[in-house]
């Protein structure tokens, strides 16, 4: 068994996953816009108390989970939430974090990457050796994969799809670039 877990801009899941890929249970928790002002804290103990009620619930013990895959909006490097712009976090160490409650090893990755892997895995890509995954929600997200691997640039996570200016003339976004809406 495995958790994982989508860090959005409006929203926190955590769900239970089978080896398939198949989601068993999901917790979740909207994240309103007073909540933005300890929001790392705030994703801390969303996180650590979903994943108990799911495995109190699904009578799990901790020591079953194999691994604990964290998707979120911006860069991450080496267990770090280098810049989420929409939720304004930079830096902030959330492997870190969450190791002191769960034993199981944490990846974290961006969420349009964790997207593409995940249809590369189980969806429409499984077949293709290469291929662009995109996904378009509040920005633009997506993986790139050659030889049947996703490539990932040594440096942040690189050919980042995502957070990108579309219209010159467009809203300005909280990092000062302008968007398309």
């Amino acid at each position: 068994m495995k958790i994982g877990i989508d860090i959005g801009g409006s929203h926190i899941a955590v769900g239970l996953v089978d080896n398939k890929g198949n989601i068993l249970t999901k917790k979740e928790k909207n994240i309103k816009s007073e909540d933005r002002k300890n929001i790392e804290k705030l994703i801390e103990e969303t996180i650590a108390i979903a994943i108990n009620e799911i495995l109190r619930d699904n009578k799990i013990k901790a020591e079953e989970i194999e691994m604990i895959g964290i998707a979120c909006p911006g860069t991450s490097k080496e267990g770090q939430i280098i810049k989420a712009e929409n939720l304004g976090i930079h830096n902030f160490p959330i492997v870190e974090k969450l190791q002191k409650y769960f034993s199981a090893p944490i990846k974290l990755s961006n969420d349009g990457k964790c997207a593409g892997l995940c249809e590369k895995r189980y969806g429409a890509l499984k077949e293709y050796k290469d291929a662009i995954f995109i996904c378009l929600g509040t920005g633009i997200g997506g993986a790139v994969f050659m030889d049947g691997k996703m490539l990932v640039p040594k440096r942040y996570s690189g050919m980042e799809l995502g957070h990108m200016t579309i219209k010159k003339d467009g809203i300005e976004c909280k990092c000062g670039r302008k968007r398309m809406f």
